[in-house]
């Protein structure tokens, strides 16, 4: 385990979450985010695979470790609809959430349906689905061409949204095969990075090499809070390849041999927030109902549903939550199908 990069997933899952309850300024945070998330996911197979020999073994892990909470997040979303919400219809694209195929629907109202950000286990299970594929397909040519055609995909795809209309580009954050690519580029830098020897840093350097890849994730936030017409269509990945990559790089490259920035990432406090980021992500929105539908009308207030009216007592509920189902639900769901594999 990269302790450093479980902690960015904390600290990334925390600020997208700050953003869903109206917190504007985690945007670039928020968009930065969710490409770390999918480039990381990459990153660690390419790491750790050349090939998949097994593939029951690799899709049964992380099924277990995509269905499960979904479906506890999904059910808890009807069961507070109906007891406390009394919404009692439910339309055709149900089942689509159910078996996470919501994101094929190029319809906003389909693809942030029920548990609204689930959209995201749906570009990641096509992910995963591909990932033997993938392997198979970049261990059979040759790096330079790999590259040459990632570079060939990543233009296309940033172009697409330079020119798409607004509700195309909406689309294109939750379409998984544009999702693929970053997922894609995580397992070359896998790849890559498996194969490089580690040197050994100095404090000093370990701390340099930290602090490049912030100052240049900065100038990337700059950018993008500039207003840049260009920056502000390619918000949904293509601006935050770079950054990104540089980040797990970075971080990878001075794993066990940590800076200052690095040091203060492996304290206990951001592991632990790292290591419950995925429940933090999935159950926000079921937290935020329960708060506001059975927790809220004892303080006087019924049905407010507005994020940033209840981010204050939220957050430490969502905090307490995600680690309950991290804890006896999501570890042991994980544990049992690794043994059982």
């Amino acid at each position: 385990m990269i302790k450093t990069l479980t902690s960015w997933r904390g600290i990334f899952a925390l600020c997208i979450v700050c953003f869903h309850f109206a917190m504007h300024e985690f945007d670039q945070m928020t968009y930065a985010g969710v490409t770390f998330f999918f480039i990381l996911s990459g990153f660690l197979v390419g790491r750790r695979y050349d090939s998949i020999e097994s593939w029951k073994s690799f899709y049964g892990r992380r099924i277990a470790r995509i269905f499960p909470l979904h479906w506890l997040a999904l059910a808890g979303m009807i069961v507070v609809d109906l007891v406390l919400m009394h919404k009692f219809h439910y339309g055709w694209d149900l089942p689509l959430h159910v078996v996470l195929l919501q994101s094929w629907v190029p319809d906003e109202t389909v693809y942030y349906n029920y548990s609204i950000h689930s959209w995201f286990l749906s570009s990641m299970l096509f992910c995963v689905i591909a990932t033997p594929l993938l392997l198979k397909f970049f261990a059979r040519i040759s790096q330079r061409i790999t590259c040459a055609l990632m570079t060939v995909i990543c233009i296309a795809i940033a172009s697409a949204s330079v020119i798409a209309s607004e509700q195309l580009i909406s689309y294109f954050y939750v379409f998984p095969v544009f999702r693929l690519a970053d997922y894609s580029l995580g397992i070359l830098l896998g790849r890559a990075m498996r194969n490089c020897a580690t040197p050994t840093l100095s404090p000093i350097k370990a701390t340099a090499i930290e602090l490049a890849s912030l100052v240049v994730f900065a100038g990337f936030i700059a950018l993008h809070a500039s207003g840049n017409s260009i920056a502000l269509k390619l918000e949904n990945a293509p601006l935050w390849w770079i950054p990104m990559l540089l980040l797990i790089a970075c971080f990878t490259m001075v794993n066990g041999q940590e800076g200052l920035i690095g040091k203060l990432l492996t304290l206990r406090p951001f592991i632990w927030l790292g290591e419950i980021s995925f429940e933090i992500y999935i159950l926000q929105k079921l937290v935020n109902n329960l708060f506001c539908y059975a927790v809220a009308p004892f303080f006087g207030h019924f049905g407010i549903l507005i994020y940033d009216y209840s981010f204050a007592c939220t957050q430490p509920l969502l905090l307490l939550t995600g680690w309950i189902v991290n804890r006896w639900y999501t570890r042991r769901i994980y544990s049992l199908s690794k043994r059982n594999l």
